[in-house]
């Protein structure tokens, strides 16, 4: 499924490439593993070949185009609940879905230039920061992890200084 120089998303360990596959024997099973060099010097995992799928790896977006689509839309407004808005990110950052994890990233940066967030939600935002960045670092070429952080703020930054920016009201809320 998977071949070296793939660039992938590992649930766990985040954005890497393939550098190769490598055949293990233990306790007289020999498997096959996927090597995955991880963005940002943080070393390599092995991953079973056949279970790859059912890991829930993705490949990683080809570009930045799905970020930037999801930023050009308005934000949704969160709910006034913090619980209720929580879970709803919450649920995003769960499917690891680039575009969902987007939308979650957006919304609650939205918020926190218009209103508080939680300590739950800043850690919320940051974990989201961290992955998209991951993301964008391991697709980019030359880009390190930080170049990256810096041009999803620069991003976010632009979006909220936007003359057509207004919050869309929250789908979520509503079912």
């Amino acid at each position: 499924m998977y071949s070296r120089g793939d660039q992938i998303i590992h649930p766990r360990y985040g954005a890497g490439t393939i550098t190769g596959k490598k055949k293990l024997t233990f306790q007289g099973k020999t498997r096959s593993y996927h090597i995955v060099e991880l963005v940002g010097n943080r070393g390599e995992v092995m991953i079973p070949v056949e279970a790859a799928t059912e890991m829930n790896i993705r490949p990683a977006i080809e570009d930045l185009t799905i970020i930037e689509e999801v930023f050009a839309k308005p934000p949704s407004e969160l709910s006034d609940d913090y619980r209720s808005r929580q879970a709803s990110i919450q649920k995003q950052i769960q499917t690891r879905d680039p575009e969902d994890m987007a939308m979650a990233l957006r919304d609650l940066y939205w918020r926190e230039q218009t209103d508080k967030l939680t300590s739950v939600e800043l850690k919320m935002k940051s974990n989201l920061i961290k992955m998209l960045s991951h993301e964008i670092a391991v697709i980019c070429a030359e880009t390190t992890v930080e170049k990256a952080n810096s041009q999803l703020m620069q991003m976010l930054h632009r979006m909220v200084q936007s003359d057509d920016v207004d919050p869309a009201p929250d789908e979520s809320a509503s079912t």
